[in-house]
């Protein structure tokens, strides 16, 4: 069966008439003409629930809610298909209640009656399983048994789904962090086809014999793995500075976008010609690199990603700006858009000044404004000053920042992805050129909200400047901060991820890697919990968040993000520790080459 089906059959506490349910709608619309025909049968609808104990008390009424909806989830394949829906919300706290299928069913049959063409979906929400990643330590003994069989585990999943098997690993899994269980994790291709039954089992086989316990399970769950790609267009906030760490950036002209890591020296050391010193800023080589476009820049592209750049293979001209393109424009819409709204409302005023001073008092205009008026007028005036201060700034922007001068190209360095691009500011951007300061930290992203009690405290505090690089460690707070999401925290994983890709990757001297028969391991960085109720965790990135700096709880820039999940959103980032982007730097740029943080 299909791993949506697979889904479904799993959850009880959810029962669709739509088949293979592509989970988790993205795009959900109520429809009102639906709904006007189906109100007419509400009271049949309210015997059925009757019928089955879902409606007798006005307690149990006061949990249950009825929508007409129209869904689509436009990332997930065959997701873009309108489905009209008529969903039944049931928020009750009890586990034990009546069986949701054959209520369904009855409804529906009541639709076909009457001819109405909708599916019918009945979950009570409280208990429909939303599963959300947590943290599980390296020393964990499904972690342990784990790293024993893991190639073994590998092998069978690829007997069973091919090609369609896209990552591997631990976590603690639940609704809430308080319900989460041990579990080994499985990202397959969406409408993939398996008896999943019979491969969890097989799965469950192989870890049974090293664990003490058999509390753990394992899920399949539709999901891929990406590089973080542009993103929906942003609005950039005019009062503060860029470029910066955490800023937007794009290529120049044209239509993608990223995340400016932040500012570093790259010093090539020469005894005999003297060193040379390039200033500029860190982030990930598909945020600069160009889309694909006419033939004649495919084999540059080929090249580049094979190859990376360096001092003896030189990459063709490609300029960055901040903020990007898009986000720049969206900025001047928003503006504009404001402006309008705060004229139209100013002129409205204005006629009725005139008004009055023609007309004298009317009912619908009084002989002086009141209070209240005169002081929404002030405001307005003060905010259409304010806005047109910031329409002039924005079409000032965005600012060249300089061209890319080494890329990583898609690297496979020690079996991790590498994804980098240093690029050289401008003479007339040099200017922006200054330390990365410790962003401001909200109360509800501190350490001690995930972890135990005895985790430390922030040890710099905002705008003290970050000095030094270190390495992604399990276990350690981190904080990013970035152009979609902003600042987020988040806690590296215990145990690495077993990752298959789909594009090509290559080594250091360009050699081809088949990802699929050597899958890489990466770093995976969960979001963190930002309140004290055992809540579901945020994501720790989205698209758009490419580049990013990860920083450590205490002040220093131990990542680099790059990656996450498609098709399904997980809270988990994928991230290079800093010693191998280093290292491949070291590797691609050759000699002596030295990377530090302006102080």
């Amino acid at each position: 069966m299909t791993l949506e089906h697979y889904l479904q059959c799993v959850e009880f506490y959810r029962s669709t008439s739509v088949p293979d349910r592509v989970p988790s709608p993205e795009n959900i619309e109520f429809v009102a003409s639906l709904e006007k025909v189906i109100m007419p049968l509400y009271p049949e609808i309210s015997a059925i629930l009757d019928q089955y104990e879902l409606g007798k008390s006005e307690t149990l009424w006061d949990l249950m809610s009825f929508f007409c909806l129209r869904t689509t989830n436009p990332n997930y394949p065959r997701g873009d298909n309108p489905v009209d829906l008529f969903a039944i919300g049931v928020n009750h706290p009890d586990f034990d209640i009546s069986p949701l299928g054959p209520i369904k069913d009855e409804i529906l049959e009541l639709f076909r009656r009457h001819n109405i063409k909708a599916h019918v979906e009945i979950a009570n929400d409280r208990h429909t399983y939303r599963p959300s990643f947590f943290f599980i330590a390296s020393d964990h003994p499904l972690v342990k048994a784990y790293d024993q069989v893991k190639h073994r585990i590998v092998a069978i999943i690829t007997r069973s789904t091919g090609s369609n098997f896209n990552m591997i690993c631990p976590f603690n899994v639940g609704r809430t962090a308080a319900k989460a269980q041990p579990t080994i994790v499985v990202l397959i291709e969406p409408w993939t086809i398996a008896n999943w039954y019979e491969l969890r089992l097989q799965i469950v086989s192989q870890l049974l014999p090293h664990m003490g316990t058999d509390v753990f399970d394992v899920e399949f769950l539709p999901g891929g793995l990406s590089v973080l790609n542009n993103g929906i267009p942003f609005t950039h906030e005019i009062t503060e500075q860029v470029p910066r760490m955490g800023s937007s950036i794009g290529i120049q002209g044209g239509r993608n976008a990223g995340t400016l890591g932040g500012f570093v020296t790259l010093t090539q050391r020469d005894d005999i010609n003297g060193d040379v010193v390039r200033r500029g800023f860190l982030t990930n080589y598909h945020v600069v690199r160009p889309s694909e476009g006419p033939s004649d820049n495919s084999h540059f592209l080929e090249r580049l990603d094979r190859f990376g750049s360096s001092p003896d293979c030189v990459v063709e001209k490609i300029t960055m700006e901040s903020p990007a393109r898009i986000d720049t424009d969206a900025t001047a819409t928003k503006i504009s858009k404001s402006l309008e709204a705060m004229r139209t409302f100013r002129n409205g005023f204005n006629a009725k000044e005139q008004e009055r001073e023609t007309l004298g008092a009317t009912p619908n205009c009084p002989a002086k404004p009141n209070s209240e008026d005169l002081e929404m007028v002030s405001r307005v005036d003060e905010d259409i000053e304010d806005w047109s201060f910031r329409q002039t700034t924005v079409q000032s922007m965005p600012y060249t920042l300089g061209e890319v001068k080494f890329v990583s190209g898609k690297e496979v360095r020690d079996g991790r992805v590498m994804d980098w691009a240093f690029v050289e500011l401008s003479k007339d951007a040099e200017k922006f050129f200054e330390p990365n300061y410790m962003p401001s930290v909200p109360y509800e992203c501190e350490p001690y909200h995930w972890g135990p009690s005895h985790v430390p405290p922030l040890v710099l505090t905002n705008g003290d400047p970050l000095e030094e690089f270190v390495s992604l460690k399990d276990g350690d707070y981190c904080l990013k901060k970035g152009r979609s999401t902003g600042l987020t925290a988040g806690v590296v994983n215990g145990p690495k991820a077993y990752c298959n890709w789909e594009t090509p990757r290559e080594t250091d001297s360009g050699r081809n890697v088949d990802t699929y028969s050597s899958p890489t391991e990466e770093f995976i960085i969960l979001g963190a919990k930002t309140d004290r109720n055992n809540s579901s965790c945020p994501a720790f990135c989205m698209d758009g968040d490419s580049g990013s700096f990860v920083l450590s709880q205490w002040g220093e820039v131990s990542g680099l993000l790059w990656g996450g999940t498609s098709f399904q959103q997980y809270n988990i980032g994928l991230a290079s520790s800093m010693p191998d982007v280093l290292a491949s730097i070291q590797e691609k740029v050759g000699g002596s080459v030295e990377l530090s943080l302006p102080t």
